[in-house]
């Protein structure tokens, strides 16, 4: 069925069944600008999000020509990307207009906390109040000076294309995709 997909949307073989080595090989090599119209015209994307996706100028990505390479870092991202759609057509059913939409809709699994700082812990914890292996502490200490910031701060919801202007937001948009596949509701 997956063939069927890829044939109907004219997509590459399966990038999700290649090895990791092969993706690496393919980004080193450079994938043609050609590929970034044809991924982007499949989903509905614009060339304003595709530039983002790829971390490119919009001028950058017009002034390449059809059969030119991209550098490593854009054709790793394309290559990311395309995977992406692969697996979104695999679960979609082949319906490249609702994985365009679900590209686009704000997820509760990608929120952020709005105005958080993920840098410093919610709750300090000093190694020396864990105790030790002889005296251990069966209870962490509880901290009567901060208020949980988790209740405070307010979430945002992200789409999935928000995030693919990261290597790691790739990840996050495929395990979500992922916990669809497998019927795993937030």
């Amino acid at each position: 069925m997956q063939a069927a997909i890829l044939n109907r949307h004219s997509l590459s073989k399966p990038l999700e069944n290649q090895p990791i080595g092969y993706l690496i090989q393919q980004a080193r090599k450079g994938v043609v600008r050609r590929r970034v119209d044809e991924i982007a015209r499949l989903v509905g994307l614009t060339d304003i999000e595709m530039a983002r996706i790829l971390n490119m100028s919009v001028r950058s990505l017009h002034g390449k020509g059809a059969s030119e390479p991209l550098n490593l870092a854009a054709s790793e991202r394309l290559l990311l990307l395309e995977q992406l759609v692969q697996h979104g057509l695999h679960v979609f059913d082949g319906r490249a207009e609702l994985l365009g939409r679900w590209l686009r809709t704000p997820l509760p699994e990608l929120a952020y906390r709005e105005g958080g700082n993920y840098a410093e812990p919610t709750e300090s914890l000093l190694l020396m109040s864990m105790g030790s292996f002889s005296e251990p502490v069966t209870q962490a200490p509880k901290s009567t000076d901060s208020v949980d910031k988790k209740t405070t701060e307010s979430t945002v919801n992200q789409s999935p294309l928000a995030v693919l202007d990261t290597v790691s937001g790739f990840s996050l948009a495929e395990d979500v995709l992922a916990r669809i596949e497998w019927g795993i509701v937030g």
